[in-house]
């Protein structure tokens, strides 16, 4: 079905896909409908209303899940001489990327103002884009040359409906939106060998009785701000049916008048163009299209307790509700300066309640003339300062906008769409950059509107304030005192807050946050710095070190908060001098080397006044231990592969260099054949003769010389 399974109160849009209780039948009352269709379509049609120049124009659009053909023809007995009937035929339920045929020629054989649409199903159109491997724009285009196969001709008024845009186009998930917009431009370019042809869009809703609307209205408020979608859909799309299937316990309030009724259906009906009225420039694309493209599709489907809103009542009750919805809608086109009505009704008989098929063919047969005789009927202007009102009966009697339901109210929660976005705070003082335990200036947040004007709370409005710095704390004063959260008030009666302070002892940017019920939240990010040196660290903080050998050491500095401080311009010495030597003598970081004669000192970095440093050993080195570990084995492509585990003794200082020495025999003959860095661990000996058996063994080598040698490793056969 087209519907979001608008379930009742509070409930929020399900999934499309039509209800197991429909059976798509073109007829409910084959032989009632087929009479009546010969006598409208074999020329002996009068319209009952004239097309008068004060007749209200109407462009009605219709979903039908069933039972299309009785609904175009009884309409069509009593249609309205200025109104263009446009009805949705469902596809083939066993393939509905196949449209059903020998049914368009049947509806525009009702008259000029009689039009069939190809109803294009979107989420089996999605299984044949997956299964082909082909594009969202080539399945408009078959989808295209499917329906002229099946008879439809838009050069005579046919046209294409897509049931439906789901939440995701409406969320922008994924690639929602630029799947809609491909698939409905390949059905408005067709193959070159159709006229191109603007259609319909049915667009998933969400319930009458859903009170918490804000995910829903950000979403739709973030949606009409996508530019390059409103531009595709203005291209291509002409009617934009966005389904409003309301709910019956939403509008029979017992005592209510016929207006309050009305002003209450337009609140959900419209809520929409009503919103994008009320929106920044940003949505100029979307407000442009949708001024001339909204077709609020209202709910005419009878005895659903899901699935399209609540209609569970009885008939005549219903008979109540389309006529109420028809007046609304009337009304709402008139009083806006709306130059054409542009509507349509969801029309999908469900008898969920059992009652004997002739009364439910009868009673649904009832709620359609009930529905025809209210578009015909509001089209004249009864009253002119009362558009629609016909609707409802003779002028004052208010026969067919009554109705009422036990337990029935009004959702006031529509109301809101009356107003772009909520009121957001906002930081009315710019950010600042603030040292690590420095109080910041004065800040001051105030109440905005969607166009960023401020407003005046109605009552006193409490922000809470809080920051994504643990170490970050607020205060009424600059000088305290402190606390991680703070609550201030903006008065009745006034836009702004009054001053406070912040202060934060951890370097970054932190994002100080403003929340208040009703309100969006406003953010601000800060900037904090580092504060003086405080404290500075040479890193090993010790170190034993062989004559001549090195040592590398860096420096680090922090504030009082242990902010790090740059360090980079810090001055190194050795004390005593005859230690040793290091260098650079200046950064962050530095390399010592020790001297010739052995003793113990420190290696420093100094800032100013601040100052860290290492004790520093320097022993008479001696020579490396062996290497461990030393293994031998054929290596990928040419040679033997080396590995091995430096000595744990480095003689105090550093190995310098390994050398390789090979021998044919495990026992002696060993021969110099490599000597490596100091810091390798692994050797590939490319200088051998392929299948020959080889042995290795190795030393470590530092500035006090070579020591003694590994295990011996192999055989090893080289390739």
């Amino acid at each position: 079905m087209t519907a979001a399974a608008l379930l009742g109160a509070g409930s929020a849009a399900q999934a499309a896909g039509s209800p197991a209780a429909i059976k798509p039948v073109p007829s409910l009352d084959p032989a009632a409908t087929n009479a009546l269709w010969h006598r409208l379509a074999h020329g002996h049609r009068k319209l009952t209303g004239t097309a008068t120049s004060d007749c209200r124009p109407l462009r009605a659009v219709f979903y039908t899940a069933t039972d299309w053909r009785r609904l175009a023809t009884k309409l069509a007995a009593n249609a309205s001489g200025c109104a263009q009937y446009y009805f949705s035929i469902p596809p083939l339920s066993a393939d509905k990327t196949q449209e059903r045929s020998d049914e368009a020629w049947r509806i525009r054989a009702l008259g000029s103002n009689f039009h069939a649409m190809a109803e294009v199903n979107m989420s089996a159109w999605a299984t044949w884009v997956a299964d082909t491997g082909t594009t969202w724009y080539q399945a408009g285009v078959e989808a295209r040359r499917r329906m002229a196969a099946a008879g439809y001709d838009v050069s005579l008024g046919d046209t294409w409906a897509v049931n439906e845009f789901s939440s995701a186009v409406r969320q922008g998930s994924g690639t929602a939106r630029a799947d809609a917009r491909n698939f409905v431009h390949g059905l408005f370019d067709g193959d070159g060998t159709v006229p191109t042809a603007r259609g319909a869009a049915f667009i998933v809703g969400i319930g009458q009785g859903t009170t918490y609307l804000t995910t829903y209205k950000t979403n739709l408020q973030n949606w009409l701000q996508d530019s390059p979608f409103w531009t595709d859909m203005n291209a291509y799309v002409s009617d934009w049916s966005q389904e409003v299937y309301g709910d019956f316990r939403n509008y029979g309030v017992s005592g209510s008048s016929v207006p309050t009724r009305r002003d209450y259906l337009n609140d959900y009906l419209q809520h929409e163009i009503v919103l994008e009225g009320s929106g920044p420039d940003t949505i100029a694309s979307a407000r442009s299209y949708l001024q001339a493209a909204y077709s609020p599709l209202a709910n005419a489907a009878w005895q659903w307790t899901s699935g399209f809103g609540w209609t569970s009542v009885p008939y005549d009750q219903m008979e109540n509700y389309v006529s109420a919805q028809t007046y609304a809608l009337r009304y709402f086109s008139g009083t806006n300066a709306q130059t054409q009505d542009h509507w349509g009704f969801a029309w999908a008989p469900n008898n969920s309640t059992g009652i004997p098929s002739t009364d439910f063919t009868t009673q649904t047969g009832a709620i359609i003339d009930r529905l025809a005789a209210a578009i015909h009927d509001s089209a004249q202007p009864l009253d002119a300062t009362d558009p629609g009102i016909g609707a409802c009966g003779p002028l004052g009697q208010n026969l067919w906008c009554g109705g009422e339901i036990a337990g029935a109210w009004f959702n006031d929660a529509w109301k809101t769409f009356r107003v772009w976005g909520q009121p957001t705070l906002a930081f009315t003082t710019a950010a600042q950059t603030l040292t690590a335990g420095t109080p910041s200036g004065p800040m001051t947040v105030q109440l905005w509107n969607g166009s960023g004007t401020p407003v005046n709370a109605t009552s006193d409005a409490t922000v809470s304030l809080s920051s994504s710095s643990a170490q970050g704390a607020f205060a009424t004063s600059s000088g305290g005192p402190w606390s991680a959260t703070l609550n201030v008030t903006i008065p009745a009666g006034a836009s702004a807050t009054p001053s406070f302070y912040y202060k934060d002892t951890k370097a970054g940017s932190p994002t100080i946050t403003a929340s208040s019920t009703g309100s969006t939240s406003g953010t601000q990010t800060e900037t904090i710095t580092a504060a003086a040196l405080a404290t500075m660290t040479v890193s090993p903080s010790s170190a034993t070190v062989g004559t001549g050998g090195t040592q590398g050491f860096t420096a680090s500095g922090a504030d009082a908060y242990g902010n790090i401080v740059d360090v980079s311009t810090a001055a190194w010495v050795v004390s005593p001098s005859s230690l040793g030597t290091v260098f650079p003598s200046t950064g962050s970081s530095t390399t010592f080397t020790a001297g010739t004669s052995a003793g113990t000192g420190a290696v420093s970095a100094a800032s100013g006044a601040i100052q860290g440093s290492a004790s520093v050993t320097v022993a008479t080195a001696s020579v490396p231990g062996a290497p461990t570990n030393l293994t031998a084995a054929p290596a990928s492509g040419k040679g033997v592969q080396l590995s091995w585990t430096a000595p744990a003794n480095t003689g105090g200082s550093a190995i310098t260099s390994y050398k390789v020495y090979r021998s044919t025999s495990p026992s002696s003959g060993f021969v110099l054949v490599a000597s490596v860095g100091g810091t390798a661990t692994t050797y590939k000996d490319t200088s051998t003769t392929r299948g020959a058996t080889y042995y290795y063994e190795l030393t470590a080598v530092n500035s006090a010389g070579e020591g003694g040698p590994s295990n011996v490793a192999g055989p090893a056969k080289a390739k």
